[in-house]
């Protein structure tokens, strides 16, 4: 008989980074997909399963936005676990459903094991929630999976030194597998009249900017200056666009707004811009892949390791006199070849092989 587990899910980029993944598990265990509708229920995010081609979940949380997500999701994961008695549980990353899951099973189910997938993050910026959630989830799990020794280190570092298992990032299987199934697209650069390699891909959602007037201010000047030369696309996050309303400024005309935009679309826009100005940490990992450059508007990232003069950079924001930071990076990107990273391959396989070994 299969082991059963439980994989739980409940944003659009764990659900990027996990689907390769997904698809390993399916094969070697009973594994019982879970949607904690964190950020959307199952009806509004279908399009995104299946943008990547995978199947619907087993089990989909009901939540009311009107009342604490968090709350919710933790105890409907509990009667979940305690109907499913799974023998593992899965999560993702660092977002409520990651910390939710682990906190659950950590203090009910104690001999169910947890598992956490992309461990050891550390961005060492404690007023980001995503780096308490990090924090957290690892200290309660009891296998850790992490994509580089650094990872490894900062755990052994906090105390955590068992079951912890190097495998690389399972996003470079995403985007591998995406490119595979989307090998054009054409019609998107049709659409905007955007140039190969002359526009610039923004996204900006990230709390710590969207909701700080003063940050938010100085990244829409930024985007407006950079529009003085390039041709922007900008899909926004509704948020971000709820906030942009009501913000004494406004956008240039050549920066093209459009809804979100789906994985595939994202991939394809990444690999045809000059360069991307995003607070995604999913497009700067994205963007080394596919040997493009991000301008990453926070004071921190988790992803330094691709921090690099000729790689993915950090802007200082606070300062509002950032023209000459974005001249350098724009003359760097034209003459320099992007540093080369590398990456391990077959990730959701070794993760897959690993996790059947050990519980």
């Amino acid at each position: 008989m299969k082991k059963k587990i439980l994989t739980i899910l409940g944003t659009r980029p764990e659900l990027i980074k996990m689907f390769p993944i997904i698809n390993k598990l399916d094969k070697k265990f009973d594994n019982k997909l879970v949607w904690s509708g964190q950020h959307y229920d199952y009806a509004m995010v279908k399009k995104n399963f299946n943008d990547v081609k995978l199947r619907k979940p087993d089990i989909k949380l009901k939540i009311n936005k009107k009342k604490n997500v968090f709350f919710q999701v933790q105890e409907k994961l509990y009667y979940i676990i305690l109907k499913q008695k799974p023998d593992a549980i899965i999560y993702h990353g660092d977002t409520f459903t990651t910390l939710a899951a682990s906190l659950v099973s950590n203090f009910f189910f104690f001999n169910v094991k947890k598992i956490h997938i992309e461990g050891g993050y550390r961005s060492e910026d404690k007023n980001q929630i995503e780096e308490r959630a990090r924090l957290t989830s690892d200290q309660l799990s009891n296998i850790i999976f992490v994509t580089r020794k650094q990872e490894k280190e900062n755990l052994i570092k906090e105390n955590i030194k068992k079951n912890i298992y190097v495998v690389g990032n399972s996003i470079t299987d995403s985007v591998d597998e995406i490119l595979k199934i989307y090998k054009n697209k054409k019609k998107l650069i049709n659409r905007y009249n955007l140039e190969n390699n002359n526009f610039i891909y923004v996204t900006i959602h990230r709390s710590e900017n969207v909701d700080n007037k003063k940050r938010i201010l100085n990244i829409i000047k930024i985007i407006n200056a950079l529009s003085i030369s390039y041709k922007i696309i900008f899909p926004i996050h509704p948020r971000t666009h709820k906030i942009l309303k009501k913000l004494p400024i406004k956008l240039k005309s050549n920066i093209i707004l459009v809804p979100p935009i789906s994985y595939s679309e994202s991939i394809y826009l990444l690999s045809k811009c000059f360069f991307c100005f995003s607070d995604s940490g999913g497009l700067q990992e994205e963007a080394i892949i596919l040997k493009k450059r991000c301008l990453i508007p926070s004071d921190k990232t988790p992803h330094a390791h691709y921090l690099n003069k000729n790689a993915n950079q950090l802007i200082n924001i606070k300062n509002s006199s950032f023209s000459s930071q974005i001249k350098k990076f724009i003359l760097s990107v034209k003459v320099n070849k992007p540093k080369s990273f590398s990456h391990k391959k077959n990730t959701s396989h070794l993760i897959a092989n690993i996790i059947d070994k050990i519980i």
